[in-house]
């Protein structure tokens, strides 16, 4: 039997309460998506505002060794401090309405063996989940949105031989990268954010082509824990069991992003592809839990801003004897703190 798309004749099938009413497909629960385990959501409740930036410089301004410049001697008017304060700017956000839809007439429904309603239902749920992580990926791997000293091109940085994919033990080009990186951002957020709160996004290309390095072979090899390894018996694991990389990397959290998309029109051959290129991995921060609180200071290099998440509706037509159903959202994904993250280029 051939792929068909939904008809009244198509939808019907004989035995197939033999298998259980089974559904074979690929939609997922939306909230297993590796989006979450990197961004930060903050609930709005109006769709456009506000939030604060602030440069991180005067919290750490020391002139002097000998701190010449806080003296207050005995006898003598207090310091005037004119110039004691932070600079700040604040920058706009704008939620946009996105709505993923589809629509199936009456005998469709009704001759189907299956709730095809919730099924597609289903799936536009994980196609909405798909663009919100493509919109953040944008986000998050667009060079002009990081100071120059927060991007580089893995093959640049100091001491590096080569890209992440050929590093041996001896060359270690992975770990000096990921080490140069956090030393970046550990210095330009004044020691607020510290290598063991950042994340190493990658996709699931660059995941295999590092597991296969020398490197990572080496180090897993010569790690106490490489028995459990091997078995797959690590806390947390299994996200990246599929690619042989370990949970940590280097003392940096590791997450496989692996949401496909596809990049063909309906009927056309198909094509897909890794929403996050194999050669722009990046290194993030998303301190506390996955929901933040709007108008409190973060370091969450990316945030989320949702009105509207995961409405599901459906509609029945009467008139035209059909249903609609749709999955909206309401939402702006920003890089809010770049100071505390690091693009990679040419990585692979």
């Amino acid at each position: 039997m051939t792929f068909q798309y939904p008809s009244s004749q198509g939808v019907f099938v004989k035995d197939h309460a033999a298998s259980g009413n089974l559904v074979v497909d690929f939609s997922r629960n939306p909230n297993e998506f590796a989006i979450n385990q990197y961004a930060q959501i903050i609930p709005i409740t109006k769709p456009s505002g506000y939030y604060l930036e602030m440069t991180v410089e005067e919290a750490g301004r020391i002139l002097n060794t000998d701190l010449a410049e806080f003296e207050w001697p005995d006898n003598a008017d207090a310091p005037e401090d004119t110039d004691g304060t932070e600079s700040f700017e604040f920058k706009e956000f704008r939620a946009r309405r996105k709505k993923y839809g589809f629509r199936l007439g009456d005998r469709t429904v009704d001759s189907s063996s299956w709730d095809i309603v919730a099924q597609n239902g289903s799936i536009k749920a994980q196609q909405a989940m798909t663009a919100r992580t493509q919109a953040t990926i944008t986000e998050l791997t667009t060079a002009s949105k990081y100071a120059a000293s927060h991007t580089s091109d893995v093959t640049t940085i100091t001491g590096n031989t080569g890209k992440w994919s050929a590093s041996t033990a001896a060359r270690q080009d992975i770990k000096r990268s990921l080490n140069h990186a956090a030393n970046v951002i550990r210095q330009d957020t004044l020691g607020a954010v510290k290598p063991d709160q950042l994340i190493l996004v990658i996709s699931p290309d660059l995941a295999k082509d590092m597991s296969e390095t020398q490197e990572i072979v080496q180090l897993v090899q010569q790690s106490p824990t490489a028995y459990a390894y091997v078995k797959g018996d690590l806390a947390d694991q299994n996200r990246n069991i599929a690619y042989g990389l370990p949970p940590k990397l280097y003392g940096y959290d590791v997450v496989v992003e692996d949401a496909y998309k596809t990049t063909s029109r309906k009927g056309a051959t198909k094509v897909t592809s890794s929403v996050l290129p194999a050669a722009t991995p990046f290194i993030c921060s998303r301190p506390g839990g996955l929901i933040g609180t709007y108008g409190s200071p973060s370091f969450s290099t990316c945030t989320i801003f949702i009105l509207e998440e995961m409405t599901v509706e459906t509609l029945h037509d009467v008139n035209n004897r059909l249903t609609r159903g749709r999955v909206v959202e309401d939402w702006a994904s920003i890089l809010t703190a770049p100071v505390s993250g690091f693009l990679f280029t040419n990585a692979v």
